[in-house]
Parts: C-alpha cells; sequence; structure tokens
C-alpha cells in the first residue's frame, strides 16, 4: 500500500482533511482549541454578560461561535473586543493590594506568588486621666467637694505609632506604615500578614 505522505511533493499543501507532515509547524494560533480553552472562554462570556457588555442574544452568538471554533486565533476573536475582567481584591493592608495574582503597591505591581511578608510593630499605648474624668471633676467639685476628684483615677488607653509591613520580591520592595488604633487592630494587621504569606506560598 502507498504511504500517502509519499504523494505529496514537497513544499506542496496537503489536500483538503490530510495533515501536513513537512517540516513546518503551525503556528499555536493555528492549533484546534481544547474544550479548556473553551470553556475559558465561555466562562469570560458570561461574566461579560453579568458585566452588562453582553446582552444575551449576543452571548448566544458568541458561544456558538466559540464552539464552533477551529484554531486558537478564531477562538481568541470571540472576545478579542472585550477588556480582561480585573482580578478579584482578596485582601488589602494599609494602600497595599492583593490580587489572586499580583500585589499592587503605589510604587508598582509585585508578583503575589514567592512574595516575602513581613510585620514589624512600631507602636506603644499609654495610660492617661480620662478627658471626661477631668471634666466631670470640676464641674462637681462644687456640688460634691472632694469626693469629685474621685473621678481623675479614672484612665483610657492611647495607642500611637505604626505596624510596619513590609512586601518584597527580589529587587521590588515596598514598606506600608499602618497607623495603630488599639490593640486589637494592631493584632488584625498581623492576621492579615499571615494571610498574605499563605497567599504566596500557595
Amino acid at each position: 500500500m502507498t504511504d500517502p505522505r509519499s504523494s505529496v511533493p514537497p513544499g506542496q499543501p496537503s489536500p483538503p482533511g490530510q495533515p501536513h507532515f513537512g517540516n513546518q509547524q503551525p503556528s499555536p494560533e493555528q492549533w484546534p482549541p481544547a474544550e479548556s480553552d473553551r470553556k475559558v472562554v465561555a466562562d469570560r462570556l458570561r461574566i461579560a454578560v453579568d458585566e452588562g457588555r453582553l446582552d444575551l442574544m449576543e452571548y448566544d452568538r458568541r458561544l456558538r461561535a466559540a464552539e464552533s471554533a477551529g484554531t486558537m486565533v478564531e477562538l481568541h476573536s470571540v472576545v478579542g473586543d472585550l477588556p480582561t475582567p480585573a482580578e478579584q481584591v482578596l485582601t488589602q493592608i494599609g494602600e497595599i493590594t492583593i490580587t489572586q495574582t499580583t500585589v499592587h503597591t503605589p510604587n508598582g505591581p509585585i508578583p503575589l506568588r514567592g512574595a516575602q511578608w513581613l510585620g514589624q510593630d512600631h507602636w506603644h499605648h499609654e495610660q492617661k486621666i480620662a478627658t471626661w474624668g477631668i471634666v466631670l471633676a470640676v464641674v462637681l467639685f462644687f456640688c460634691i467637694g472632694p469626693f469629685s476628684l474621685l473621678f481623675l483615677l479614672a484612665k483610657e488607653s492611647r495607642y500611637s505609632g505604626t505596624v510596619d509591613v513590609t512586601v518584597s520580591s527580589g529587587s521590588r520592595q515596598y514598606t506600608a506604615r499602618i497607623p495603630i488604633q488599639s490593640h486589637q487592630h494592631a493584632h488584625h494587621v498581623h492576621q492579615q500578614v499571615t494571610y498574605a504569606r499563605s497567599l504566596s506560598s500557595g
């Protein structure tokens, strides 16, 4: 039996329906889409409907085009005019915003995977006589005499300083200085840093 590959002269295209066995490989854009590729496009179309960019009729038309696309370039053209959806924000630490793949800082983006995180305490708290205690002691002094001075024993905690959160990856680094309002607030910032570490190592 004659090998069909030998019947095609060198440099000539293969007949329709017959694979090409020459030295030139098709570019990735000409590859047939996999089911996973079509699913990505279908998901993007659904997002476009949710965003109000496509009506249901246009969504149906494009979905059928994606299902019938024979090459990757045809498949990509189905969503080529749609903007890339914004990544979901996972958490925010001060002015640092963390999405699914990127750490966004005022100095520029840093890749999330492999990023290093450090949280440092630079805050303290002190106890002072409560302002309301001073007011009551003065106002009531003329009513109850020296007993009003007992209000001066009332204390309130005041916090000052920051928790410095540093994210780095290679030569890129950024530090956010987060003013602390309470002990619970400082604890919350450190919990966020721990969560960010888990995202970078995931």
